[in-house]
């Protein structure tokens, strides 16, 4: 990852680099007799070369071949002859490679400054003012309330909150949300079947809110396939022998027939109409289910600052799409409908138009969703609006985008959803009506366990009391849990493997934890002395030195990335980079036992080090261990 980043001084964030590659640019130009003001960053950006001994930065002469119509090696070669050195702090020296120009830093004055600034700014290295003044709503999670939170809730809520501190860390104010969907048909099933099957049973220590809800949702489907095989049987269909048409128009028929179905579409209205009974019912299984909800939540670590809910928003919108329509933006179908003309906005990503109201007056979920995006930009004054929801709903996403910017919204260009990826399992996909998927819970709890199991494996026992022992396990296991799902980008799907996530080798939170455990034993070993002394003192004269020194300076471009691209996966994978840059320094020489002044430069490398993985971490949800 490192090698792939680009240098620029329009978004570099450490201040004295920044300067520096002001002066490179200054000094391109002029060598090249080019003026600044007439090139764009593309045309004035810096990389790692790929190999050190080339270099530590270098400048692609490639985008100026078409502007001075000249070979990409000829400019080189004019920009290293003419390159005005004095005119850039620590440049030592300047070479050509084909098409590139690779310049040398003094290390010593380079790594005083860069540790330096490291070490005074200590959590806030890595933040700025880019984003200051945006006011940002991050939308994720957005349950149903008739059942648990599983893995892919785990994915959404991880890359959401995560997001979101990022790009607070970028000098943003956000505001974490979610949409609660607690009403609708599959409310209804739940609330049906704890009616009928129920006989009162009530959240207890043995089974939270959440999953009681849960297994009445799961039993409605059971008991729905039964009623279902027993209608096969009573028609005379043999369901297994029909092709895939008539099988869909046989589903149809039974959900017309449906008895149970009938009774859930009959609480429906009667929720809908405010019958005593039915809301009484609904307000206490899901205050059962915003208890579990809460729960797993702190088990996570994951928080809100606002929460909506579907039943106070689901009547809204309509007044927007009947303005609409008499505005002329939209149309009314033949079958009364209301539609927004999407195939005329684009026939390619919109293959047919989107309806916005049913006939008979009533909204979908498209109508309320319109509603609440108008209501989270007047009620926080955003200039920005994120939604974290899964990939399956993509073409969705940009249905309301579509209609939002049709109703005219000021605000509908930045409005942006930020998709991801299936998580998979060995079975596959999960599945919720069949009551197979990875319970939230279940899944910490297995995680914890495990990890307990190492805890026990590395130390003897009575090392630790019982109450630290469970406080570890945790941390380890929600690291183990965060970093694997956050290591993948964010639009690819994850296998999840719990054991391959407790490992402490490979990339692996508990192996950035560990790392930073590792470090932390080395200063303690070394005291304070070191940390007291000037950085004046300091002296690169290995490799592995610098290396790791360069990997810190990419430390701040890694949290942009990730702010930029809404995906953390950047700044996983540089931190899973860092942690193996430092273990290749203190495995190959020597730290506490080296002479002065190798000793204290790298325990000052460290340091800064060890602070960067615990700054990092933090932005993905992960605490650090001192000791491990």
């Amino acid at each position: 990852m490192l090698d792939s980043i680009k240098y620029s001084s329009e978004t570099e964030q450490v201040a004295f680099f920044k300067n520096i590659l002001e002066q490179l640019q200054k000094g391109v130009c002029t060598a090249a007799a080019l003026n600044p003001s007439q090139l764009s960053q593309e045309n004035l950006s810096f990389s790692r070369p790929p190999n050190s001994k080339m270099g530590d930065i270098a400048f692609v002469c490639f985008p100026l071949a078409k502007i001075l119509k000249q070979a990409p090696e000829k400019i080189a070669q004019q920009i290293a002859e003419n390159f005005p050195m004095s005119a850039v702090e620590y440049l030592e020296s300047v070479r050509t490679d084909g098409g590139y120009v690779n310049f040398k830093f003094a290390r010593n004055a380079f790594a005083q400054s860069l540790l330096g600034e490291i070490l005074d700014q200590k959590k806030v290295f890595g933040a700025s003012d880019m984003r200051q003044g945006d006011r940002v709503m991050m939308e994720y999670v957005s349950p149903n309330t008739n059942k648990p939170l599983h893995l892919g809730h785990v994915r959404n809520a991880l890359i959401g909150w995560s997001v979101a501190a990022l790009i607070r860390e970028l000098g943003a104010t956000v505001v974490k949300s979610d949409i609660i969907n607690d009403r609708g048909i599959h409310i209804m099933k739940s609330m049906l079947a704890y009616q009928r099957w129920g006989n009162e049973e009530t959240p207890s220590a043995s089974i939270k809110g959440d999953k009681l809800v849960g297994r009445y949702y799961v039993l409605f489907e059971i008991k729905y396939r039964e009623e279902q095989q027993q209608w096969f049987k009573d028609k005379g269909i043999n369901y297994d022998v029909v092709d895939d048409k008539t099988k869909d128009e046989i589903e149809k028929q039974f959900m017309k027939e449906s008895q149970l179905l009938s009774e859930a579409q009959n609480m429906l209205r009667q929720w809908e109409a405010g019958n005593s009974e039915v809301r009484t019912l609904w307000e206490k299984m899901n205050c059962w289910v915003f208890t579990g909800f809460e729960e797993t939540y702190r088990n996570l670590d994951v928080d809100f600052d606002q929460h909506y809910y579907e039943s106070q928003i689901y009547t809204g919108g309509k007044e927007m799409i009947l303005e609409g329509l008499a505005r002329g933006v939209f149309y009314k179908a033949d079958n009364g409908a209301i539609m927004a003309p999407l195939t005329r906005v684009d026939s390619k990503k919109f293959p047919t138009d989107k309806a916005l109201l049913r006939a008979d007056g009533t909204g979908l979920y498209i109508t309320q969703d319109i509603n609440l995006a108008d209501v989270k930009f007047r009620e926080h004054k955003l200039t920005h609006s994120i939604y974290c929801i899964g990939s399956e709903q993509d073409l969705y996403m940009q249905q309301v985008f579509a209609v939002c910017k049709l109703l005219g919204f000021v605000q509908a260009e930045n409005m942006f959803h930020l998709s991801y990826g299936m998580v998979y399992l060995p079975e596959g996909k999960m599945k919720s009506r069949e009551g197979t998927v990875v319970d939230a819970d279940e899944l910490i709890q297995q995680l914890t366990t495990l990890a307990e199991q190492a805890i026990h494996e590395r130390y003897e026992q009575g090392t630790f009391d019982d109450a630290e022992v469970i406080r570890r396990s945790k941390i380890i296991a929600l690291a183990a849990l965060k970093f694997y799902i956050l290591l993948v980008c964010r639009t690819s799907p994850i296998h999840f493997n719990p054991k391959e996530s407790l490992s402490f080798e490979g990339k692996t939170g508990p192996y950035v934890q560990y790392a930073y455990a590792r470090m932390a034993s080395i200063r303690r070993k070394a005291g304070n002395a070191s940390e007291t002394s000037s950085l004046k003192d300091l002296n690169i004269t290995e490799e592995c030195e610098w290396q790791l020194l360069m990997r810190m300076l990419e430390y701040p471009a890694a949290i942009v990335r990730s702010a930029e691209n809404l995906d953390p996966s950047f700044l996983a994978n540089f931190l899973i980079g860092l942690a193996h840059t430092a273990n290749m320094l203190y495995h190959q020489l020597p730290v506490l036992k080296a002479n002065e002044p190798a000793r204290t430069t790298r325990l000052r490398l460290i340091q800064a080090c060890q602070m960067i993985l615990r700054n990092g971490l933090n932005l993905l949800g992960i605490e650090v261990l001192e000791e491990m």
